[in-house]
């Protein structure tokens, strides 16, 4: 079953050269058909509790994976932990792993899966009481996702449900509760660099939006705007891009 493998990473800046350059190309080869490296930019929401993730790090990794249980099986597998080596250089480091299961995309007619079209990257998570879930997630599902989708900057939307998350700080490794994390996660890959402001005035006017995600009353969620920084493989000119359209969304 397909999904994401997202990673948010604080790190020094004597890492990135070891991050960028060694560390994602071996784990993407490795681990993912193509990754998006991607680093936070200002959305105006930062003071506000919507305005940043659980993991409020500046750098995303997002991994395709097609497997997504092995996927969370093997982010306890010493292959895909930060080598020995740089070890010193990882001293302070912080590092937030989050396994993700694709339940539902939409959009994507305009486009030929070509993921360096990708300029940006929203990313929502949020969680709904169980006795709200079916009635929210159908609203969500039926009326929200398919209404952002139709805006030509918006690449893909999808919706996935979290599998897993552990914590790398200073060498050490922790699995969070899953109850307590946020159970919804959202990406929207967009070809500009800004939301479809249209589509947000839109949203903001359904009832059924400020009766369920507005208020906060409902739904809890928070959302963070990504510029995409690099994809791996790399792109070279004349090379083979790198396709995204043979992918299929579990369900």
């Amino acid at each position: 079953m397909s999904g994401v493998m997202c990673v948010w990473a604080n790190l020094p800046e004597q890492a990135l050269d070891w991050y960028e350059n060694e560390y994602l190309p071996e784990q993407t080869a490795l681990n993912s058909k193509h990754t998006l490296y991607c680093e936070v930019t200002q959305t105006g929401l930062e003071q506000e509790p919507i305005g940043h993730l659980d993991a409020p790090w500046e750098l995303l990794a997002v991994y395709e994976v097609e497997d997504i249980k092995k996927m969370t099986q093997d982010t306890y597998d010493k292959k895909t932990h930060p080598p020995e080596r740089v070890a010193d250089l990882l001293k302070d480091a912080r590092f937030d792993v989050r396994t993700y299961r694709e339940l539902h995309r939409w959009g994507g007619e305009h486009w030929d899966g070509d993921i360096n079209q990708i300029a940006s990257v929203t990313a929502m998570e949020w969680r709904v009481p169980k006795t709200e879930e079916a009635e929210v997630v159908k609203f969500y599902t039926e009326v929200l996702a398919p209404m952002v989708a139709e805006s030509q900057d918006v690449l893909r939307f999808r919706l996935f449900e979290v599998d897993n998350a552990t914590v790398y700080d200073r060498h050490t490794y922790i699995t969070k509760e899953k109850e307590a994390l946020h159970s919804y996660f959202t990406m929207v890959e967009f070809e500009s660099d800004e939301w479809p402001w249209d589509k947000v005035m839109m949203l903001s006017e359904l009832d059924q939006w400020r009766k369920y995600f507005e208020s906060q009353d409902i739904v809890k969620w928070q959302t963070s705007h990504y510029m995409v920084q690099r994809k791996y493989p790399d792109s070279h000119p004349g090379s083979p891009k790198t396709n995204e359209g043979d992918l299929t969304a579990g369900t």
